[in-house]
């Protein structure tokens, strides 16, 4: 008999297919599976961990160990990697029908009941899952009961059964991300102009509310900062200089940031390495200069803000955490302190003022005349499952609810969601976002002779974005250099 003591982790696409080129798509680490690895392997279980971004032969590796696993996990996000994860269930189901598979992730997690309605779907495991995945692999090898576990749903004599929430716990109580699982080198990628950037993540959670998230209102958790420094001097030998920190809100606590830019300038780390981190633009709007000075000292190049909206009337009624003039006051702050900035705006809101994308893209030509230098981008808001945006979205007739599990696959936050998002509004996002890039072209990107950035600048102030001549030239003159380097 087989000894099955094997749990496969499979990361899926979590873009779709026409966006998975791009060398930073790929460098993303499978950072969930490398947190849930470790308390399994310290279970004593053996772990294998496939990175669809990677391991594009993922149905070969899986057929050579199909026979050996005990269960195989898989996680989600909105999107895209719903249908590939169900790809990757269909391909394993095939194999072998008996084995389980265990959903996990924000997309699952928020969406459960659905999920379970789905025959690839024998498991959710809801919101942090080093310890409650653990126990559901433990009972699955000894085919104890589910129904003690908390914070899962699962199917009970064909009905789906769920238990209650499982309360956070403190993530330094689990061992650190299982690197030796993956090849780290993989996920070191090389930027125009030559830094080598490694991404990574420090905590979960934020205190905010926000409509459009399902991380609003959630404990913050954090992970100590010698557990900080170890995680970065490892990405640091393995090459990286620049490192991006994925946390959701990295700026929670004077004393605590305090403490990280001291530990960073005690082992002299910002002579090696320069760092990005997620804020909000309220708490960057109150830090005093000398905080400022010293996160510029400890390494901090950029800062990644959600401003959301140009209109205060939207951001009233969707987040608590910003205003106009705070996401102002703190690209002003930052700027004068030699720190950059790059900027999240959401646009298509179920319900919108009617003056909401104007409003948004005069705050985006607002700031950029603030900071030329910052980077701003534009994306379509995606009404997530448990969220208050598709709670309106349905509710108001903007959205057709999925009506199964695979129909969340559909939403792409590159792309409108909402179905009376109009022809106009959408080129009017995506030249805005064209004519910008030539106007405010980013530093180490190839610059556009004088006069095309000035005619660029004309149209985003003027708001004029017919005849788009230069785009045409432009989108020729890239053809031409890529048929002469092919």
């Amino acid at each position: 008999m087989v000894s099955r003591r094997t749990v496969l982790l499979y990361s899926p696409h979590f873009v779709a297919p026409e966006h998975r080129s791009g060398p930073t798509y790929r460098a993303t680490p499978p950072l969930s599976h490398l947190a849930l690895a470790g308390p399994l392997r310290e279970a004593g279980y053996q772990v294998q961990i496939v990175d669809a971004k990677w391991d594009t032969d993922w149905r070969s590796l899986v057929r050579q160990n199909h026979d050996r696993l005990l269960c195989a996990g898989i996680t989600s996000l909105t999107g895209p990697a719903v249908s590939d994860g169900l790809e990757f269930a269909t391909f394993t189901k095939q194999l072998r029908p008996d084995l389980p598979l265990i959903w996990g992730g924000w997309h699952a997690s928020f969406a459960a009941q659905q999920a379970m309605e789905d025959p690839r779907v024998d498991i959710v495991v809801r919101g942090m899952g080093e310890r409650t995945f653990v126990e559901v692999v433990q009972a699955i090898e000894t085919g104890d009961p589910l129904a003690s576990i908390p914070g899962i749903h699962y199917r009970d004599r064909g009905t789906i059964a769920s238990t209650p929430d499982r309360p956070p716990e403190d993530i330094n109580n689990f061992p650190p991300p299982t690197y030796d699982l993956i090849k780290p080198e993989r996920y070191v990628v090389e930027l125009p102009g030559g830094d080598r950037q490694a991404f990574t993540i420090f905590s979960r959670g934020c205190p905010f509310a926000c409509d459009f998230c399902l991380d609003s209102r959630k404990r913050w958790l954090g992970l100590t900062i010698e557990r900080m420094i170890a995680d970065i001097e490892f990405w640091i030998g393995y090459g990286a200089n620049r490192i991006l920190f994925y946390d959701g809100n990295f700026f929670l606590g004077r004393g605590r940031l305090l403490d990280f830019c001291d530990a960073l300038l005690a082992r002299d780390l910002p002579s090696r390495f320069r760092w990005i981190a997620t804020a909000v633009g309220k708490r960057v709007a109150k830090m005093d200069d000398d905080l400022l000075a010293r996160l510029k000292r400890a390494g901090l190049m950029q800062v990644a803000i959600g401003a959301e909206s140009g209109s205060d009337e939207l951001l009233s009624r969707i987040t608590n955490k910003t205003t106009v003039e705070t996401t102002l006051e703190a690209v002003r702050r930052l700027t004068r302190h030699g720190i950059n900035q790059h900027l999240f705006f959401m646009v298509g809101y179920p319900d919108e003022p009617p003056d909401a994308l104007e409003r948004t893209l005069d705050f985006v030509i607002k700031l950029k005349k603030i900071n030329p230098t910052a980077s701003l981008f534009l994306n379509y808001v995606t009404p997530l499952p448990g969220s208050e945006v598709f709670r309106i979205a349905v509710e108001r007739g903007h959205l057709e609810p999925p009506r199964s599990f695979a129909d969340w696959a559909r939403f792409d936050y590159m792309q409108p969601n909402l179905v009376d998002i109009t022809n106009n509004y959408r080129r009017c996002v995506s030249r805005f976002q064209e004519f910008l890039h030539l106007a405010y072209p980013l530093p180490g990107r190839r610059r556009l002779p004088a006069p095309v950035r000035r005619f660029a600048q004309w149209r985003l102030d003027h708001r004029y974005f017919a005849f788009p001549l230069e785009l045409s030239l432009l989108s020729a003159i890239r053809s031409a250099r890529a048929f002469a380097g092919a």
